[in-house]
């Protein structure tokens, strides 16, 4: 038998560039730090999550998904995409 997630989610991508979204998404459980991760002397944005276990860190290409209660969680793509469809 074949099934499917009978939940609709909400859910924002990670880009590495896409601050505002995040932010507006999430509020105050994102944070962003800056480090020069790519070593080429620019400072590139750290996406952290905090949820009521821990913070996460993000890579670009995963997941801010908001959960049932209103928390927040990161979901690595491969995962999310095996799992969700795009509804709208």
């Amino acid at each position: 038998m074949k099934y499917r997630r009978k939940e609709i989610i909400e859910a924002v991508q990670w880009n590495g560039k896409n601050q505002s979204e995040i932010k507006a998404f999430a509020g105050q459980f994102a944070m962003f730090d800056y480090a020069d991760m790519d070593k080429d002397g620019t400072l590139d944005a750290v996406l952290k999550v905090k949820n009521t276990e821990k913070i996460e860190n993000a890579s670009a290409g995963d997941y801010v998904v908001r959960g049932k209660k209103g928390d927040f969680f990161i979901m690595k793509q491969a995962e999310f995409e095996s799992l969700y469809e795009e509804v709208e």
